[in-house]
């Protein structure tokens, strides 16, 4: 995540190969069936969810709710194991000084109201662990058995008492210079043996629990701090979904001064490697849209589609949605052009029916919206593909002019569609 800039270093420093992969374009029709955002520790004092009153807390995270669903997501990666914490009442670690400066004295349990609430809106709710960091630069020995129990007990006392949909461990491996001499291969291997048990755990919980990982989108990084990314998506029992972060628009800048398109480099190189069709949701940088994040990465403030066009990659290739970071930038003035294209390429047209049975002579109002909500697109039209059965308004009003057969009313604007089927009886 965008969190830690030394990390973010040394991505770039090895970014630079990502033009010299030739992969093959993913063969299936993808979806956009997940759509996420990240709510990270840092917002938790930002959105009004730190030292709160249980009436403040709760009146504040239907707020962020409301907005992460009207902006047409419907999962939500909640930031509960920050810096080996938590911001519920834990017998393994401590509270979380993200959530309260004096956690035992709220009175309450926050992640028993967010999982509440975002039920509530029909969201998802995955908890969101990092799970090796103590402090910025302090982690958790990965080798150690303890360390795999730790973080399993502490994932048991989250699924044991809470109704999350979900486990969601981000890209923080063996990422602290403590542990510069232990060797690649070493580092995957200790990690695969916690997500191994991380996921048995989970699974044995309830099997329709989801476990997923989301890895930096530079592979070789990836691999070289432990997230073994490449054994995860070829053999099962590791991970149900996993979010590379590619975080890059498509004219970086190499270090040889040519552009590359490092967005769609990277896509295509991730879809690649997914050899068990695992199902895979990409990380969208939305925190970088409209502003100049470095010197290699000229697109974001060049260009206010690029979110739409990295959208429009997913939906067309073998992926099954996306993630975005992070839930404030959902209404940061610097993206705000990005989301309006992002939205109108995302926009589906919903219909009060999509059904319905009507005699001859009579009629029926059909309204349609658009969602997502923040989306504000143009007016929608109505016609029908069967005149001679029923027709429609301008209005949207159907009128029945047969006494049987069945006929199609279509929603449209421009190419977005939506039908309802009429029975006539």
């Amino acid at each position: 995540m965008k969190v830690l800039t030394v990390k973010k270093l040394v991505i770039t420093a090895v970014v630079m190969v990502a033009a010299a992969f030739l992969v093959p374009k993913p063969s299936q029709a993808g979806s956009v069936s997940t759509r996420a955002v990240w709510f990270s520790f840092y917002e938790y004092s930002m959105y009004g969810l730190k030292n709160q009153t249980e009436a403040g807390f709760t009146s504040n995270a239907k707020k962020i709710f409301k907005t992460i669903k009207e902006s047409g997501c419907n999962t939500v990666y909640m930031h509960v194991r920050m810096f080996d914490d938590a911001i519920y009442p834990s017998k393994v670690v401590k509270w979380s000084d993200y959530i309260a400066t004096n956690g035992s004295k709220l009175g309450y349990d926050p992640l028993k109201i967010l999982v509440k609430e975002a039920h509530k809106k029909k969201l998802q709710i995955h908890a969101w662990m990092n799970p090796y960091r103590v402090t910025v630069s302090k982690i958790l020995n990965p080798a150690k058995k303890k360390t795999i129990n730790r973080i399993v007990k502490q994932v048991k006392e989250i699924i044991n008492n809470y109704d999350v949909d979900g486990i969601h461990f981000d890209d923080y491996f063996y990422n602290s210079t403590s542990y510069k001499k232990v060797k690649a291969k070493t580092r995957r291997k200790n990690v695969n043996k916690m997500i191994k048990k991380v996921y048995k755990t989970v699974k044995k919980k309830n099997k329709n629990l989801l476990f997923g990982v989301s890895p930096a989108g530079n592979f070789e990084y990836s691999m070289s701090i432990g997230a073994d990314v490449k054994t995860w998506m070829s053999k099962k029992g590791y991970i149900d979904y996993i979010v590379p972060q590619i975080y890059w628009s498509d004219k970086y800048k190499l270090v040889t001064g040519k552009y590359t398109k490092l967005f769609t480099e990277r896509y295509k190189y991730w879809t690649s490697m997914n050899k068990i069709d695992l199902p895979m949701y990409i990380g969208l940088g939305l925190y970088r849209a409209g502003l100049k994040p470095d010197n290699q990465d000229k697109g974001w403030k060049k260009k206010n589609t690029n979110l739409k066009e990295q959208l429009k990659m997913i939906k067309a290739g073998n992926t099954e949605g996306y993630a975005l970071f992070t839930y404030g930038d959902l209404t940061a003035s610097h993206a705000k052009k990005e989301l309006k294209n992002f939205f109108k390429e995302l926009a589906w047209i919903r219909l009060n029916e999509t059904k319905i049975k009507l005699k001859k002579g009579k009629t029926f109002q059909l309204t349609s919206s658009w969602y997502p909500a923040r989306y504000s697109g143009s007016t929608i039209k109505y016609k029908s593909l069967n005149e001679e059965l029923a027709t429609v308004s301008s209005k949207g009003v159907i009128t029945a002019l047969a006494s049987e057969g069945t006929v199609k009313i279509q929603a449209y604007c421009g190419k977005k569609t939506k039908n309802c089927t009429v029975t006539l009886e």
